[in-house]
């Protein structure tokens, strides 16, 4: 990846502001106004917005890209009274003149993308989930004990002290990766208040986020490193079983805080995110989507195309339906994954097949309709369930 197109004079074009939002101060950072896909990044319970510092050149020399300290983190003024956190990114938004955008979240900064969807799913493109939180699961005493145990020297005021236990952390860091270790602990030094900065007056959405997934209609990516620690995945979980278009992630070797173990690797996949998260689709009459509908042969098994609000959903085996979006009126795209779908005519305009193909694969996968035969198949249902939404294990950490 090229990071060297990030000039100088693009550099002028960062804006560095405290915005009023509601009474409080809040330090925001935006760059590339005139680019024309949106990117917000919220950062985690730990670090304010530097734990982006190593994605904001690569980003902003392609993106629109907004990232700013919550209440009480980094350079943004503490929060004295209850608060939306929601309505601070919204406001801020408005304030960058920012209509719609892809949601860059880790941790607790996620849980606020997820409430932030659900509250503006008109200005939530695409939702990009870093070890995510949900609001409204319980924590176990385990994570509780953990955080209990790292902040225990603030009871003597030693920020140091905890910010070394949290740099030491097993979960938000895999392996010994000094690097990572020293930029979390740096940041923490710098910004002690964010140690004692926690939810006390954020006010959560009712009902609760973890009971209205299945409402967000935003393409989300989750991405969850495999030694982070088990109530994340635990998150990570809830949010593919519920979410309508989604797909999931673990990276080997990789921790909580991605964005400061292996950020080159985590530009490249949110760029490919934002390719399909901007993707424009095709308008398609109701009557030739009805024409699509119907039942497809795949070995001995049935995949079945339906028609629900004017979309077709497609439905394997053993897995949730997943929604189709028109690249054109015979060709359709799922919108977390490369995976693209043909619907193939013969010479009479009657369909023949039903071609399943990604930019990876080396053949395509042809499915006959109901009662024609088989085509000709290349891979077996679970592969084809695989580039729809199945869980990716991805070598990118490996030290």
């Amino acid at each position: 990846m090229d990071f060297g197109s990030w000039s100088r004079s693009q550099a002028l074009k960062q804006r560095h502001f405290l915005g009023q939002v509601s009474g409080v101060k809040l330090y925001y950072e935006e760059c590339n106004a005139a680019a024309p896909i949106i990117v917000v990044l919220l950062h985690d319970g730990l670090l304010h917005s530097v734990t982006w510092d190593d994605v904001w050149a690569p980003l902003c020399a392609k993106y629109h890209v907004m990232r700013y300290d919550r209440r009480g983190y980094g350079r943004s003024e503490a929060a004295t009274a209850r608060f939306v956190p929601e309505e601070d990114l919204f406001q801020l938004m408005r304030l960058t003149k920012m209509d719609r955008a892809i949601i860059v979240g880790n941790s607790s900064g996620a849980g606020l993308g997820l409430d932030f969807a659900l509250a503006h799913s008109d200005m939530t493109e695409g939702l990009f989930l870093v070890g995510p939180v949900v609001h409204g699961m319980p924590t176990s005493a385990y994570f509780l004990e953990r955080g209990n145990r790292a902040n225990a020297p603030l009871a003597q005021n030693d920020f140091k002290a905890a910010a070394e236990n949290w740099s030491r952390d097993p979960y938000l860091i895999s392996g010994p990766n000094p690097e990572a270790r020293r930029k979390l602990f740096d940041g923490l030094v710098l910004s002690p208040q964010n140690l004692k900065t926690g939810g006390q007056f954020e006010t959560r959405p009712s009902p609760p986020t973890v009971l209205r997934l299945a409402q967000i209609q935003a393409p989300t990516l989750v991405l969850i490193g495999d030694s982070d620690i088990a109530d994340v995945i635990a998150y990570g979980g809830a949010i593919e079983a519920a979410v309508p278009i989604v797909s999931f992630e673990v990276w080997k070797n990789c921790g909580h805080l991605i964005q400061l173990e292996r950020p080159a690797e985590l530009v490249a996949r949110l760029q490919r995110f934002a390719a399909l998260a901007d993707r424009r689709e095709a308008a398609v009459s109701a009557a030739e989507l009805r024409d699509l509908v119907g039942e497809y042969k795949f070995l001995n098994r049935r995949i079945a195309i339906s028609l629900r609000n004017d979309r077709l959903w497609l439905g394997l085996p053993d897995t949730p339906d997943r929604p189709l979006f028109a690249a054109s009126n015979s060709r359709f795209f799922v919108r977390t994954t490369e995976t693209e779908f043909q619907f193939e005519r013969d010479s009479a305009g009657k369909i023949v097949k039903l071609v399943s193909s990604t930019p990876t694969a080396t053949k395509s996968n042809a499915l006959a309709p109901n009662g024609s035969g088989n085509a000709p198949m290349a891979l077996r249902l679970r592969r084809l369930s695989h580039m729809l939404s199945a869980v990716t294990i991805r070598q990118k950490c490996l030290s």
